[in-house]
């Protein structure tokens, strides 16, 4: 997570993000093709052979382009550790989600097959859950099953008010926020002492090199150094100065994006790893509990993006329980007669009271009433404006911290405006 905080109207306001977590286990698989823009493909083949602590993943090109350097993404169980690269990958691992990448260009072809192998130090035979491909020839990911290209625009929106008091995506950023995680950065809060903003960077390694302008390249050996530490000792790593001997991070960081040549292919790499690590998982846990409105997608998405993998599950087996599902029956919708706008309630209130609960966290807490006014108005679908005009006193009883957000107002199709009159309230 990351805590982000500067002065607003005379508030001072945390916003969090970039998280570091365990899972307990992997997501839920997805069953069939996944449409990746131009690409799309099927996995046909994903076992893990305990005994020979041996995995095994064969997918299939079902798209239109061959792919050219594809990045793989699945979840293992909590506490299983990837530790092993074939020949031309490389591997990083945030909490269950581990992610390959190549150290070299690798097509495979329209309807041709590839079989991709790794080990993990586990002697249990298992699946990988949530398995994800993405290749630069796709030129970014689809959304999901559940969230229509605009609904994924609001929610992303929103988000990023809570992330940069905006709903532009701020790829620029950068910023050391004393959180104990290195360096923030970029639109979903990557930071370098979690293993995540490594992915970031290793996939702009493979589009483009140092000679090619890219000014991130050289401070993959300090990030590896920092990521094999958090992974061998499972906190995170607040240490910069083995970015800071390289170069002027912050700066370069920034100048990935603001450069018109190296700008899509910087922000291609930042929505991959958002998707594989944050949107794609929520989706998957919003499938497997029948969480079939755009509202309870995108509110696990916010989830996912603040407390991250295993904070976001924590809350939703609360949420179970509080609705009277202690078993953690999936789907919970339908189970007994609980409807969703009676859990996604309880979702709320439970991560309402994790951000209360926390010194600092709690004065962020005014985004999690944003989405309990869209469930008390009935925007399900989002087919109203989404506007952030209320706080969580407004919500619930207790008299809690203003956050201070600037209030936006998101259009169905995306867009935004700062509206120049408003009213706080949840109803």
């Amino acid at each position: 997570m990351k805590y982000r905080a500067w002065v607003l109207a005379g508030l001072t306001a945390a916003f969090t993000g970039c998280a570091a977590d365990a899972s307990e286990e992997p997501a839920a698989e997805v069953e069939g093709p996944r449409a990746l823009a131009a690409c799309s493909y099927t996995v046909t083949t994903n076992t893990y052979d305990g005994p020979d602590y041996w995995g095994t993943l064969v997918f299939k090109n079902t798209g239109t382009s061959a792919m050219t350097s594809p990045t793989i993404s699945f979840g293992v169980p909590g506490g299983v550790t990837c530790d092993h690269d074939e020949p031309g990958w490389t591997h990083t691992q945030t909490g269950s989600t581990c992610v390959y990448s190549r150290t070299s260009g690798l097509t495979v072809a329209v309807n041709a097959s590839y079989t991709f192998y790794y080990s993990t130090n586990s002697n249990t035979s298992w699946t990988a859950g949530n398995v994800g491909i993405t290749d630069p020839s796709c030129g970014g990911t689809t959304p999901e099953p559940g969230l229509t290209a605009n609904q994924k625009k609001v929610a992303e929106a929103l988000t990023s008010i809570w992330e940069n008091d905006t709903p532009t995506l701020d790829y620029a950023y950068s910023e050391n926020i004393q959180d104990g995680r290195g360096y923030t950065n970029g639109r979903a809060g990557f930071c370098t002492g979690t293993g995540d903003a490594i992915q970031v960077v290793q996939c702009y390694v493979n589009l483009r090199s140092a000679g090619n302008g890219n000014l991130l390249a050289k401070y993959m050996p300090g990030l590896t150094t920092i990521n094999n530490r958090f992974l061998s000792t499972g906190q995170s790593q607040a240490s910069t100065s083995e970015l800071d001997v390289l170069g002027d991070w912050r700066a370069d960081w920034a100048a990935s994006d603001t450069n018109t040549t190296t700008r899509a292919d910087f922000k291609a790499c930042q929505d991959q790893v958002s998707d594989a690590l944050y949107y794609a998982p929520a989706m998957a846990e919003a499938r497997k509990w029948g969480l079939a409105t755009a509202l309870s997608r995108m509110a696990l998405y916010d989830a996912y993006i603040n407390h991250g993998e295993s904070g976001a599950k924590s809350m939703i087996r609360a949420a179970n329980t509080a609705v009277g599902n202690s078993g953690q029956v999936a789907p919970v919708v339908g189970y007994n007669g609980i409807t969703e706008t009676a859990w996604l309630q309880r979702f709320l209130e439970k991560r309402r009271d994790v951000l209360a609960a926390d010194s600092t966290w709690v004065d962020a807490i005014d985004r999690v009433a944003a989405y309990e006014k869209l469930r008390r108005k009935g925007n399900w679908d989002l087919s109203a404006a989404v506007r952030n005009d209320v706080r969580a006193r407004d919500c619930w009883s207790t008299a809690y911290p203003v956050s201070g957000y600037t209030v936006r107002n998101i259009n169905p199709d995306g867009t935004w405006s700062t509206p120049g009159t408003y009213t706080f309230a949840c109803q």
